[in-house]
């Protein structure tokens, strides 16, 4: 077992699609609110690549994707009961009309969502993910967004926010992460989590692609 293996094991946060122990969760329908301070973080200045496109990275596409999540996307959470609710939201969204909203309605650790994204074209490049988040009430272990690099399906190295969770009520605030794609990567998945209690909002994500 890999140090990031173990680390999975730890934290009691392994996705469904990595490890096959999640449960998919109902698809993402309509629904009829102190700032957290962003991550700072230092870049060097080099090019940057902006061509792996998200798919519907403000959640304003109506289409459902194959499990109906919302298009591009796909959810899930520990395995268990249904623990988590996807929704599109159309309240106070960051922009456009709509956001995810995430809600903990049950007592599975942590439910989340996420896009994969071809990684072999960005090896050896940093990854730079950016997001808006709010939350209500998220008072367990926050809400964080999430960064992975893999490699035929094992994981190579992951960033959860987890010294810098969002945790209690926050208005919309951008959020930064990095995390360096290893060569031989394969894919890159990046999302956001809820990780107990309260409920997240996810809008406007977006990746890039930083050359050393």
């Amino acid at each position: 077992m890999n140090a990031s293996s173990r680390l999975w094991l730890a934290l009691g946060l392994v996705p469904a699609l990595l490890a096959g122990c999640g449960t998919p969760v109902a698809p993402a329908t309509p629904a009829p609110a102190t700032p957290a301070a962003a991550a700072a973080v230092p870049l060097p200045s080099t090019p940057i690549t902006k061509g792996a496109a998200l798919v519907n990275p403000g959640f304003e596409s109506t289409r459902p994707g194959p499990r109906g999540d919302p298009e591009g996307w796909y959810s899930f959470q520990h395995a268990g009961d249904r623990s988590y609710r996807f929704v599109i939201d159309t309240a106070q969204p960051r922009s456009g009309e709509r956001s995810l909203r995430i809600d903990n309605i049950g007592p599975e650790p942590y439910g989340a969502v996420a896009q994969i994204i071809e990684g072999t074209p960005h090896a050896g490049k940093l990854a730079r993910l950016t997001a808006w988040m709010r939350t209500r009430d998220a008072n367990d272990n926050g809400a964080v967004l999430t960064l992975l690099v893999l490699q035929s399906g094992a994981t190579l190295a992951q960033n959860f926010m987890l010294d810098t969770p969002v945790k209690g009520t926050t208005e919309w605030t951008r959020y930064t992460i990095t995390l360096p794609v290893a060569k031989g990567a394969d894919r890159v998945e990046v999302g956001a989590m809820m990780r107990g209690k309260g409920s997240l909002w996810l809008d406007d994500v977006e990746v890039e692609f930083i050359t050393p």
